[in-house]
């Protein structure tokens, strides 16, 4: 599901300090090992979002390959959208919950329990007409939505009641939004850190009215990648500075760690567990929602390596990750051209590939053996190096750049190369009154080589905005811009 459709590919380019067992929240107590005890089903599990878009007939094999791989969680987007269509009337909300029923019951049905991503506001309730992914306008209507999920979905729901042939496996995770802190997903991020921290605290204080076990996650937050995604840490920082009585009332966070390598995702991962631990504190898990590498940028064999590492690394680390659901099961494989489209770790005949047989091989085995220490912890405390006086920036690559417009069809064509190599990013966005409207989006990995990056754009963009950037071995980054107009 998300980003990322388009984000993945520009950015992508868990010891439990706090696991859930039983639906509450219980100390690791890192100095006891013994205390270590979760299930594989409690902490992992993957992306189906594709899938449910596959007709139900074909669903059963994929679950089934699902719960047979160990794994208990299954997240997909929970489309506001979908549910209230239109606005209330008499100040009395109507839900047609048929969609996510036929879902939640398939899932149940395979032992399986739903990790919903509350998102997507209808178009009577968004903050602006127009907008792909629109945020809503008001709070209360979106909390009001939430409450109504949880009421049907969480323990004692009015789904489970409903179907008493049925085996319940209520919901207890409930995030809020997906990548807040992208343009793609939240379109004005000007005040997205505000804007979206009352809408977290109003839709945790709905839901754990209906629910009180319920975990309350603050939605998976995408890398730091200019233009179209601010900060994560930033973004947390100033959710805080706004809401300072998040403190004591956030029960995760969400993360969407996507690199290049599984060093490079244990990097920003411990990184964003030290800036959690210095503004929530230690005790408040991150769930990882989304996190996998592209086999159009990644071979096979290596993917199934950092799957495989990273199932093995996270259950025994002091990162605290308290979920990790791999991104996807399977996803459309039509574009060779689009990264989004080769994710999944699953064929759609329902058989593995490697890198699917490796990742839920390891967590059958974590199912099999204790949690324990993790042998190499991408969290583990190191002494601050000392502080470099006036230290000076890293130079960036040299980067050549040349851009060629089809307007007839709606196309541009970006030529791109860095003499000495770079991996680059490439972001197409439209100008709408004063805000940017990501229009497409891609990303390679290192090479010298001459990349070419084709971009469609809409009918209705006039004037848009090119950003390119390139990183060097050194971690430099050189970025061009350039305004274009369509007309």
């Amino acid at each position: 599901m998300a980003i990322s459709q388009g984000l993945r590919g520009l950015v992508k380019g868990p010891s439990i300090a706090v696991i859930l067992v039983g639906g509450a929240l219980a100390s690791n107590c890192l100095a006891d090992p013994d205390a270590r005890a979760a299930t594989p089903g409690d902490l992992f599990g993957v992306n189906a979002q594709e899938l449910f878009g596959e007709p139900q007939s074909t669903w059963d094999p994929q679950l089934a390959a699902i719960a047979a791989g160990g794994l208990g969680l299954v997240r997909t987007s929970a489309r506001w959208s979908t549910v209230e269509s239109t606005a209330p009337s008499g100040g009395g909300h109507s839900y047609d919950w048929s969609s996510y029923d036929a879902i939640v019951g398939e899932l149940s049905a395979h032992g399986l329990r739903w990790y919903p991503a509350l998102e997507y506001a209808p178009g009577w309730a968004a903050q602006a007409s127009g907008d792909q992914s629109p945020a809503p306008a008001r709070d209360a209507d979106f909390a009001a939505y939430a409450a109504a999920l949880a009421a049907r979905y969480g323990p004692a729901g009015s789904f489970w009641s409903s179907d008493p042939s049925l085996a319940p496996e209520p919901v207890v995770d409930y995030e809020i939004w997906n990548e807040e802190n992208s343009a793609v997903f939240w379109p004005s991020q000007a005040d997205a850190p505000e804007r979206y921290a009352d809408l977290y605290a109003a839709a945790r204080l709905a839901i754990r009215a209906r629910v009180p076990q319920a975990r309350v996650v603050v939605g998976g937050l995408a890398l730091f990648n200019p233009p179209v995604v601010q900060d994560e840490v930033g973004f947390l920082e100033l959710m805080l500075a706004h809401r300072p009585d998040l403190r004591g009332a956030v029960d995760a966070v969400g993360l969407h760690p996507y690199q290049a390598t599984l060093q490079d995702t244990n990097t920003r991962l411990s990184l964003v567990r030290q800036a959690v631990n210095g503004l929530l504190g230690p005790a408040v898990p991150i769930d990882i929602t989304e996190v996998g590498w592209t086999s159009t940028s990644t071979p096979e064999e290596q993917r199934a390596t950092y799957l495989s590492g990273l199932a093995s690394e996270l259950p025994g680390s002091q990162c605290n990750v308290a979920r990790v659901l791999a991104y996807a099961w399977t996803t459309r494989e039509s574009d060779p051209l689009n990264p989004e489209d080769w994710f999944g770790i699953w064929n759609h005949d329902a058989s593995a590939k490697p890198s699917g047989q490796a990742y839920t091989g390891m967590v059958r085995r974590l199912a099999t053996q204790p949690l324990s220490e993790s042998p190499s912890d991408p969290c583990t405390q190191r002494p601050a190096a000392p502080p470099v006086a006036a230290a000076l920036p890293v130079p960036g690559p040299r980067l050549r750049l040349r851009l060629s417009a089809d307007r007839g069809h709606r196309r541009l064509t970006v030529f791109a190369r860095c003499p000495s190599g770079c991996s680059m990013t490439v972001a197409l966005s439209r100008r709408r009154a004063a805000q940017l409207i990501p229009v497409a989006h891609r990303s390679t990995a290192f090479s010298k080589r001459r990349r070419q990056f084709r971009l469609r754009y809409p009918r209705r963009a006039r004037v848009m905005r090119l950003d390119v950037v390139a990183t060097g071995t050194g971690g430099g980054h050189t970025t061009r811009v350039r305004t274009l107009r369509a007309g």
